[in-house]
């Protein structure tokens, strides 16, 4: 059972909320998009796996996601929670982010996650609640107003990483930490060959085990993390450099032109020459 509200599109932006309670489990739900993403927990705990490695967030924590970087949400030992989610791209700020590029600043700081003290969770969640009060009925002004309470919440963040000490939360568990480490470790070594029972050997692990604790802490099997950060990467140089398709396909690991342009299309939803094309015409 859930009760919800929301706004938008999830996927095309330029914005999107959705707040929402269940009081059971839900399902992991995976990621990889050109939004910016913020994700606060009202109520019970979720697991997140965030760029490199998995979180336990508790009620009062806030989550800031970059454009592009690999996330995950999935179930806890604890069911149940209340949350809220946001997605927005950079035009939907309009002017203001010309005029405060540091609105972005704990978006793009090396911690993903914002423990914060009491009095700034009473700011956040006012702030939460104007923005669901504001989507739940059109009205006059309504995109105006969302972008102006996104505003005020991210000069919030922006000074709390300035006044706040911000650590990364404990690992939840040795084996967390072990698969954070195999999961760096492919990011590194994605264009070279990435096999299963060379990585267990390395990281002293049984293959079967491994292939099982990925999938349970990632949120991907091996072969689809492999391919996304192939992907991710080969989408960087689509849009920064002239490389042929076919010599990108190489330089991120895959072994035909052919597997490359099917798994791009699988997780874009496009083509690599239509991606580049899309990204130039910006």
């Amino acid at each position: 059972m859930s009760r919800t509200v929301t706004y938008g599109n999830e996927e095309e932006g330029p914005f999107y909320i959705q707040h929402i309670h269940r009081s059971g489990s839900f399902e992991r739900t995976q990621h990889m998009h050109d939004l910016f993403e913020i994700y606060y927990l009202y109520e019970g705990e979720r697991m997140y796996f965030i760029r490199d490695r998995s979180y336990l967030i508790l009620p009062g924590d806030l989550v800031l996601i970059n454009r592009r970087d690999v996330h995950a949400t999935s179930d806890s030992d604890k069911l149940g929670h209340a949350r809220v989610v946001i997605n927005f791209s950079d035009s939907f700020l309009g002017s203001a982010l010309k005029d405060a590029p540091f609105l972005l600043d704990a978006i793009t700081h090396r911690t993903p996650v914002l423990r914060l003290d009491l009095p700034t969770r009473r700011m956040v969640e006012d702030i939460f609640g104007k923005m669901v009060h504001e989507a739940k009925e059109n009205q006059l002004g309504q995109d105006f107003a969302l972008a102006h309470y996104l505003v005020e919440l991210l000069l919030l963040t922006a000074r709390y990483i300035r006044v706040h000490p911000v650590t990364s939360p404990e690992h939840v568990s040795p084996m967390h930490r072990k698969i954070s480490n195999i999961v760096r470790h492919i990011n590194t070594h994605y264009a070279e060959p990435v096999r299963l029972e060379e990585l267990a050997e390395r990281f002293e692990i049984s293959p079967a085990y491994l292939s099982r604790m990925f999938k349970e802490i990632t949120g991907f099997s091996m072969v689809e993390y492999v391919s996304l950060v192939r992907v991710q990467e080969a989408q960087k140089l689509l849009t920064h450099s002239n490389i042929k398709v076919i010599v990108i396909a190489e330089q991120v690991g895959f072994g035909s032109l052919v597997q490359f342009g099917r798994v791009f299309r699988q997780m874009t939803k496009t083509t690599p020459l239509r991606y580049r094309q899309s990204r130039n015409s910006r």
